[in-house]
């Protein structure tokens, strides 16, 4: 009962219903990608990094506390980092703990140190409501911190006798824990920490530990933060000299404040721009950029807009709170377009010109079902709000069929989609993406030759009886019936060789044939895969 209990109390307070009055504001752009897949089989994957050593191996944090290596497009068996037996147990429906952060020292091909976020457990202290085993508020624990170092024999493998924990914070509920961390351009170590869990930051609810104040805009508290600590220096770290409360009241781990849950942020590699997504409550969604000592509103303000913490399926007009100093987002949509951001990484690889300098984020889903998507700011140097896109991925699509739990990148600074079906951290749904050029195809082309043959009948054949494999089903698809079946390598044939209707119009995914001999390109455009 204590499970169901947690997942029917906490849809609420991880993501709202879609509001009265909400409307679709973000379009489909003209940015087209395809996703090419990395790896499958993974329980909840969240996130995704590359070590900076040169090797090119990629290292996938998952929730359920295990990262998994990637190495030369091959997942390796065995993990490189398991903390299974230190987080919590799990809720099967779903859950916002676990593993959830990981960051590489910017030295690690020298020194080998690494650095995780995960959930451990937590008795609470009675006066808690969540150490009360038959209530409604459960999730009591506390997020830590820790370091470790790589094996000294295997580089597929941590040294787990290394760990040494530098900072635990307790949450008071199992959920906003954001988890996110990052060495930031100066060198030093970013943590992301949520409000501590709960609707409005508890700023309704006089039984939530969560004050007067909410922990949002209370600086006393490392909750609702963005923290920046040195790690090279100081035991267990030291305080960088700049961060905005040193010497004054206030956390001096606090670079930035007024979160909620900033579950994924990343930095531009170009101009060290600090890029994050909050999650919001019941209505706006954002994307900012994070400057020290910035306040961005939380539970002041959702968004841009005032809040209500008692009533806030409602935007209040503005003069309903007092913004001054308080930073706006860059970018917001509301919940008719989704229900909880997910930060992701301004572009800065080689491989796809057209999405260079553009930041490319997810979407983890437009209702409770696996409805992930992709989304993109084209930012214009001091005009704001940036304008949000949706990709278009391969043909276009409005949704993916799963939900998006993390965009991920790599150290030649290639972005990948990190997906699930499962809403809990459990099963084997979960799998990793990485972002490429739609390449381009021929109706009818079924070995990607440019060109239609006996060749791809050959093709066609052997997927069909023996296991073959197809690049692009949308282009063995001779037919165009949505299908690859025996009926497209007949179709071939007979346009080879029969007189058979010609590979073009009207089928609707190909063109016109201008010289009506349909002999150019077999009078068909090239059409995109997914």
């Amino acid at each position: 009962m204590k499970r169901i209990a947690l997942f029917v109390v906490a849809l609420p307070f991880l993501i709202g219903i879609p509001q009265e009055g909400s409307t679709q504001s973000v379009p489909l752009g003209d940015l087209m990608i395809e996703l090419q897949p990395v790896a499958t089989g993974l329980t909840s994957p969240v996130a995704l990094v590359g070590a900076g050593d040169g090797s090119g191996r990629l290292f996938v944090v998952d929730q359920a506390g295990v990262v998994h290596v990637i190495d030369n497009g091959t997942l390796l068996a065995e993990p490189f980092l398991d903390v299974r037996n230190l987080i919590p147990e799990l809720g099967f429906i779903f859950d916002e703990r676990g593993l959830l952060g990981l960051a590489f020292h910017p030295d690690y091909a020298n020194n080998g140190r690494f650095f995780v976020r995960y959930s451990a457990p937590r008795d609470g202290d009675p006066s808690e409501p969540c150490s009360d085993p038959d209530g409604f508020i459960v999730g009591c624990h506390m997020e830590v911190l820790a370091e470790y170092s790589v094996s000294a024999t295997d580089p597929n493998r941590a040294d787990h006798d290394s760990a040494q924990i530098l900072l635990t914070v307790d949450q008071p509920q199992f959920n906003h824990d954001a988890g996110d961390l990052a060495f930031g351009p100066d060198g030093y170590l970013y943590i992301a920490m949520g409000d501590g869990g709960g609707a409005n930051d508890s700023l309704d609810d006089p039984n939530l530990p969560h004050g007067e104040l909410g922990h949002g805009q209370d600086i006393e508290t490392l909750l609702g933060a963005m923290l920046r600590i040195d790690v090279d220096n100081g035991a267990p770290y030291s305080i960088p000299p700049d961060n905005p409360f040193v010497g004054q009241a206030g956390a001096d781990e606090i670079y930035a404040w007024g979160l909620r849950n900033p579950y994924r942020f990343s930095f531009d590699s170009e101009t060290g721009d600090l890029w994050l997504g909050d999650v919001g409550q019941g209505i706006y969604e954002e994307v900012d950029i994070i400057e020290l000592g910035g306040n961005y509103g939380w539970a002041i303000r959702e968004g841009a807009h005032c809040f209500d913490p008692f009533n806030n399926s409602t935007t209040p007009p503005d003069d309903f709170c007092d913004a001054t100093n308080l930073i706006d987002p860059v970018a917001e949509y509301t919940h008719a377009d989704g229900l909880s951001v997910v930060g992701g990484y301004v572009y800065r690889g080689s491989q796809f010109p057209e999405l260079q300098g553009k930041y490319l984020f997810g979407e983890w889903s437009r209702s409770f079902g696996p409805e992930g998507r992709i989304f993109y700011i084209d930012p214009t140097p001091g005009l704001t709000p940036y304008q949000v896109q949706e990709v278009q991925i391969g043909a276009g699509s409005a949704s993916m069929g799963t939900y998006v739990k993390g965009i991920g990148e790599d150290d030649d600074g290639e972005l990948y989609v990190i997906t699930g079906t499962e809403l809990s951290p459990y099963g084997t749904s979960g799998a990793v993406y990485q972002v490429v050029v739609p390449r381009e195809f021929k109706r009818g082309d079924s070995n990607g030759d440019n060109q239609t043959g006996l060749a791809d009948v050959v093709v066609d054949i052997e997927y069909i009886f023996s296991n073959g494999s197809i690049d692009c089903l949308d282009a063995a698809d001779a037919n165009d019936d949505g299908s690859v079946d025996l009926a497209d390598p007949i179709f071939t044939i007979q346009y080879l060789f029969l007189d058979g209707p010609p590979i073009r119009a009207p089928f609707p995914n190909c063109g016109l044939d201008p010289s009506g001999d349909a002999g150019v390109n077999l009078g068909c455009e090239a059409v995109p895969c997914p």
